[in-house]
């Protein structure tokens, strides 16, 4: 046991030198230097580095990946002693690359062995932290919807909608937006006729659904918009200039794009993992 402690000792040593090297850019994208994590590696000079940047280059062309967008050349001005300075090449390093260059290291140094551990757990957490960030994300969108929803049936009822027309109100903003009523579009995508259809809506579908009842709301107070009747011509045409906005942008037409998961999915989800780190904590 007390050989082993050495060899442990430099795979913890690589792993929290590598935590420490690591850079995030304005983008919020984790990235390295390669002169910086060389010797964490277990290479102790640039020159036996390289090629192995070079294989990972490599692998990334036969994965079908565009290595430029994961391996950048740069250069750096260095002292080289006497006041003198000298500029030298290095290479901003993507968390793929980096995994990739630990892949084709040398798999004898334990530094290598460290870092394809630290690379591959890394991954793996960022991929469930921006899981999280996604589900956390629908779910306050939904919630927004469901405010704005509350908000322009306010403003229809102030326009002269009455309490029994306020589905056919809203369902204007289904004709214009998605080209056909709320109960079709249910069927057109698949959803039972009992669901709530903000319910299986993607980010960007809740998105264009707040934006055209809180445009809407905000029309018709200001245009002073009044009868029943003008009040639901006006949020269909609203509907339809959002949808004009989307298609216009290039985005797919509201109705292809697909139903999400239900949101009670989603919610439970987040409250096991909400769980899961206080128990951790």
């Amino acid at each position: 046991m007390e050989e082993d402690l050495p060899v442990r000792s430099e795979y913890r040593s690589a792993m929290e030198s590598l935590e420490s090297a690591k850079r995030v850019a304005a983008s919020g994208i984790d990235y390295w230097f390669a002169r910086e994590i060389h010797a964490i590696f277990g290479y102790d000079s640039w020159s036996k580095f390289t090629p192995v940047i070079e294989r990972a280059k490599e692998a990334m062309i036969a994965s079908g990946i565009e290595p430029s967008h994961h391996i950048a050349q740069t250069s750096k001005m260095v002292a080289v002693g006497s006041g003198a300075m000298r500029n030298i090449e290095d290479f901003y390093l993507s968390r793929a690359a980096c995994y990739l260059i630990a892949i084709n290291g040398d798999p004898s140094k334990p530094q290598v062995a460290a870092s394809q551990a630290y690379f591959a757990t890394a991954t793996r957490e960022k991929e469930v932290d921006d899981a999280l960030l996604q589900d956390e994300k629908r779910i306050q969108l939904r919630e927004k919807v469901t405010t704005s929803f509350k908000a322009v049936s306010g403003v229809a009822k102030d326009a002269g909608v009455a309490s029994q027309s306020q589905a056919l109100f809203h369902d204007a903003r289904y004709q214009g937006l998605y080209g056909m009523s709320g109960q079709a579009l249910k069927g057109h995508k698949g959803l039972n006729i009992k669901e709530n259809i903000f319910d299986r809506m993607g980010a960007l579908e809740l998105s264009a659904n707040e934006f055209q009842m809180n445009l809407a709301a905000e029309t018709i107070k200001s245009e002073r918009v009044r009868g029943e009747g003008n009040a639901i011509r006006k949020n269909k045409e609203i509907a339809q200039k959002v949808r004009k906005t989307m298609t216009d942008s290039g985005s797919r037409a509201p109705e292809l794009l697909p139903a999400d998961e239900p949101i009670k999915e989603v919610l439970k989800r987040v409250k096991q993992r909400q769980r899961s780190q206080k128990k951790l904590s």
